[in-house]
């Protein structure tokens, strides 16, 4: 008793600390284990789950840019095409232009040649009708057609000789 320290009620508070130890370490400490230990997995999970979204975000914004990149590809090839097929239309309009040109031409100068023989072929009557005029005028009398086709026809003959 030197101290002040009452020895039963020593001995009696060790007793009821054991047996709330022992209480404890038999129902709630388990408890609280289990419940820190699930609190543990959860929190792992949500880690792994957290990584495994980072990793399938990273795979899915890969994805995304190699499907970008095929879209960019598949646009410059489409308008590769786009432009090879307007440059090949062009062409042919432009091949189209040019064969209905040279037709025209054609017909033009085909015209012409038939308006120059139709021109030559009635200067021919007009000469020859002149012709006949002019001799009749100097023999003084009409010949008969047969004289008169035997001159047209020598003075043809000659007038195609001279241009």
């Amino acid at each position: 008793m030197g101290l002040g320290i009452n020895f039963w009620m020593f001995l009696s508070q060790s007793f009821v600390f054991l047996v709330l130890l022992v209480v404890l370490a038999r129902y709630a400490f388990p408890l609280l284990t289990k419940t820190l230990d699930q609190r543990e997995n959860t929190i792992r999970e949500g880690v792994e789950n957290a990584d495994k979204a980072k990793r399938d975000l990273a795979e899915a914004e890969k994805r995304v840019e190699a499907l970008l990149d095929q879209a960019r590809r598949d646009a410059q090839e489409s308008l590769a095409k786009a432009t090879q097929a307007a440059e090949h239309v062009r062409r042919d309009i432009e091949l189209d232009a040019q064969a209905r040109a040279r037709d025209i031409m054609s017909q033009a100068e085909r015209r012409i040649q038939q308006e120059v023989a139709q021109a030559r072929s009635q200067l021919r009557q007009e000469v020859a009708e002149l012709a006949i005029q002019a001799a009749e005028h100097v023999v003084g009398s009409s010949m008969d057609s047969t004289t008169s086709r035997k001159l047209v026809s020598e003075f043809v003959s000659q007038s195609r000789e001279v241009p």
